[in-house]
């Protein structure tokens, strides 16, 4: 995964700086070591490149005695947490009805993962994927999104109904933190699974929010709608690379100086106005694979041979080793999950 990691709301990052005032952690020192700049976190429109983000996150958890960081940020999850993304959850009818306004809006929050929502046999499944590779950072990271989806879920129901049970890739802790775990999640959990996620009963989904106002609802997703639609615009360079590297990757003519002639620029230039964007033609390489993998994997009358063909890859070891590395699970791992 390229180095910039794309961009992280500073509302996603104020969780975790409230939980490091509340250690007494100097957070301009660590800010500053990060090279974020404070000024920054004087306004919620604003973001930070994912890379600032994961170093942040990294000179944390170095200050903090707590090893179960990320887990605790959880407790400041607020609607402004998730940008305009919590405001349109709050104003849904039914808890079925917020969760399915998470994937479409996540964006708005930043680049830290993405959402997958579906069924695991009787009960209902929230997954998350996280994007950053380094491995301490990702499993706080991961805590950090899932107990911050519970304890946001249980004020729109008004703590009323606990997960079935969560799943996490990380290694089994010890049993202090097995039981930290259980207290916040509510639920039991299970350790070295394949994928970190949240199964529920499906009844929980037609619960009432009570705290929904339709339109107010319309007004935000409109909004909400219109920032989507502006980073999707043609006139937006990300969106003409990635959409130059979709119609390319099948003829192998996918890499920077071929995407850059297509745009009618030299590699450099790209190169330039993509670091201006705070990313990179790799990050959005990586991106556009992944996101065709995933729907390429839920398509059964593909092959792995096919689809790594189709992604442009020069034979299927390089693709397996390329999605174990971003993902931790092999493409055909990743598709019996999802069967």
């Amino acid at each position: 995964m390229d180095k910039n990691l794309g961009k992280a709301s500073v509302p996603a990052v104020n969780q975790y700086l409230a939980l490091a005032q509340e250690q007494g952690i100097n957070i301009e020192s660590v800010l500053e070591r990060a090279g974020i700049s404070g000024e920054l976190f004087k306004d919620n429109s604003q973001h930070i490149t994912g890379l600032a983000f994961q170093t942040l996150i990294d000179l944390l958890i170095d200050e903090s005695d707590d090893e179960l960081f990320g887990l605790h940020t959880a407790k400041f999850v607020q609607p402004g947490s998730y940008s305009v993304l919590g405001y349109i959850s709050m104003n849904c009818d039914t808890l079925g009805q917020a969760i399915t306004k998470i994937a479409p809006f996540e964006k708005l929050v930043g680049d830290m993962g993405t959402t997958d929502f579906g069924q695991a046999g009787p009960y209902v499944k929230l997954s998350w994927l996280c994007q950053f590779p380094d491995i301490a950072v990702r499993r706080h990271m991961i805590d950090n999104c899932l107990a911050s989806w519970i304890t946001f879920a249980r004020y729109l129901v008004d703590h009323k109904g606990d997960p079935v049970k969560v799943l996490l890739s990380r290694n089994t802790p010890d049993l202090a933190q097995q039981t930290e775990y259980r207290h916040i999640f509510g639920c039991p959990v299970v350790y070295n699974q394949a994928e970190d996620a949240i199964l529920f009963e499906p009844e929980l989904l037609s619960h009432p929010l009570n705290k929904g106002d339709q339109q107010l609802l319309s007004t935000l997703e409109s909004h909400a709608n219109k920032l989507i639609t502006d980073l999707a615009s043609p006139d937006n360079l990300l969106a003409r690379v990635v959409a130059a590297i979709e119609k390319s990757l099948s003829t192998g003519n996918y890499h920077q100086q071929d995407i850059a002639g297509q745009l009618e620029m030299s590699g450099k230039t790209l190169q330039r106005r993509l670091a201006k964007e705070n990313t990179s033609f790799q990050f959005l390489l990586d991106e556009t694979r992944l996101r065709l993998t995933k729907e390429f994997l839920a398509d059964l009358e593909l092959n792995l041979d096919q689809i790594s063909s189709e992604l442009g890859f020069s034979e299927p070891r390089s693709f397996y080793r390329w999605f174990q590395k971003l993902t931790g699970s092999t493409p055909g791992n990743y598709r019996k999950i999802k069967e």
